[in-house]
């Protein structure tokens, strides 16, 4: 299953493709596909993540096509 992704790079982007899609098993939760990319932990606490924009619970389970979304603290442009 695809989900795009929209990630700091504090993670581990090696499992996201090069149109920015990770792919996960089905049936793979928000927190589960968090866990693949490694995002840290104090990441999780402090910084939104969302789901298709929305904030969600954690035990969220993911579809095709969904989209997460990690806020970053600092951006540029």
């Amino acid at each position: 299953m695809k989900i795009e992704l929209y990630a700091p790079g504090v993670c581990d982007l090696s499992k996201v493709d090069e149109k920015g899609f990770l792919h996960v098993p089905d049936g793979i939760t928000l927190k589960e596909a968090l866990k693949i990319i490694k995002l840290p932990l104090i990441w999780k606490k402090i910084f939104p993540c969302l789901l298709n924009y929305e904030k969600v619970p954690m035990d969220t389970v993911l579809k095709e096509g969904d989209t997460i979304s990690i806020f970053t603290p600092i951006t540029g442009g």
